[in-house]
């Protein structure tokens, strides 16, 4: 918010010396400080283990949590409805959970950052109207005044002082509303935009940002109709023999490129009923697997295509293969990871909304070598000289 307020700070004339006295003393709503804006981190969110350890890093280095994932900080609000669609789910359902809903949040403040940079280039005197230039100070009024009450909240974890910037908290709000698959599309907009500008945005930011978060939820309510609109099935064996490379796959069904087609659709209604000329959000029929397990370690996995993205085909399954080796007998513990790109220039992932598409244990069962070789199996020299001595017998009819 402060880079979009600086750029206007000359424009608004008087409402300048309002927000420095604002900032230097009026009285702070203490209405803010309620229990679901206290501050913490989403480690402390999710309860993950403060010291992380295998798992985290194997899901970094794979590209499927963001390295500062879990210092980020959150409200306790944000919190709720971060882990609200997975009630009681795993560890690693918690910390991808957490991953799309702060994917969520980023693009959603990433569509109010360009609408109020197309604002501040535009200037307040060029097309924008008074209640514009009237929201404009509203916002920069709003934020001096959560300054002083954002620095109340304390960090659980005993980190200090905390506090999550104003945008963050205009986009969460943003996604906390307007969810109802069931109401109309102009509808879940207003409510969106409503809530974002009673959190401080103003009008272009707001209209930016309600369209964003309506497309972000209208891709994930469309993936989630999985009801024979689409099939995802992932081919993965119970159980593999130690040391032996076992075969395991995914397969995506030719519809689920139809169902794209109609989140496109829902996309450009979207569009339509919103305010902003920009959304977050150009769907392509691509789409990013990956098989992961918990421990490096323990498995050795070797992709049988290129890369993880493969190209949806309108005619026929999309597949994805890999060979898995386990390094040793017992139960490895893997997930499967499926996301869909959501930039053309295919540098953005969203992940399907039930992903982990597989998230378990295969048994590693033990060769009949490991067990008995030493036993059953034979000297080489031992070898050789019964298979002279059988040539021998052979020549002299014996």
């Amino acid at each position: 918010m402060r880079p979009y307020i600086a750029r206007h700070f000359f424009g608004i004339g008087a409402a300048v010396v309002v927000v420095v006295a604002l900032c230097l003393g009026w009285p702070v709503n203490d209405g803010v400080t309620q229990a679901d804006d206290t501050i913490l981190t989403v480690r402390t969110c999710i309860g993950a283990n403060a010291k992380g350890g295998p798992l985290e890093e194997a899901l970094i280095k794979e590209d499927i949590i963001e390295e500062d994932l879990l210092q980020t900080k959150v409200t306790n609000g944000m919190c709720k409805d971060m882990l609200d669609p997975i009630p009681g789910g795993t560890q690693v359902r918690k910390l991808v959970a957490a991953q799309n809903y702060m994917q969520e949040i980023e693009l959603i403040e990433g569509a109010m950052r360009g609408a109020a940079g197309e604002a501040a280039t535009r200037g307040p005197g060029r097309g924008s109207s008074s209640d514009e230039s009237l929201n404009l100070f509203r916002t920069v009024a709003h934020t001096s005044e959560q300054v002083p009450a954002l620095a109340q909240y304390n960090e659980p974890e005993g980190g200090g002082p905390g506090s999550v910037e104003p945008r963050k908290r205009q986009a969460a709000a943003a996604a906390s509303v307007g969810e109802d698959a069931d109401a109309s599309i102009p509808d879940r907009l207003d409510q969106k935009e409503a809530a974002l500008e009673e959190e401080g945005a103003s009008a272009p930011e707001a209209a930016a940002g309600s369209r964003c978060s309506l497309e972000v939820n209208v891709l994930d309510e469309e993936l989630d109709k999985n009801a024979g609109l689409y099939e995802i099935t992932p081919l993965m064996p119970k159980k593999v023999r130690h040391r032996e490379t076992a075969q395991v796959g995914l397969l995506v069904s030719p519809v689920t490129r139809e169902r794209f087609q109609e989140i496109r659709r829902k996309h450009g209604v979207v569009a339509e009923a919103s305010e902003s000329g920009s959304g977050c959000v150009k769907l392509t029929d691509r789409m990013k697997a990956q098989l992961v397990p918990y421990d490096p370690d323990e498995l050795v996995i070797e992709r049988h295509q290129p890369d993880d993205i493969r190209k949806l085909s309108s005619n026929r399954n999309t597949i994805w293969g890999w060979g898995i080796t386990a390094r040793q007998a017992g139960e490895i513990n893997l997930l499967l990871d499926l996301r869909y790109a959501i930039s053309r220039e295919g540098q953005e992932y969203r992940r399907i909304p039930d992903s982990p598409i597989f998230d378990g244990e295969i048994k590693v069962t033990p060769l009949q070598s490991d067990s008995t070789q030493k036993v059953t199996e034979r000297p080489w020299w031992r070898r050789i000289l019964e298979g002279i001595f059988e040539r021998i017998s052979g020549l002299f009819g014996a």
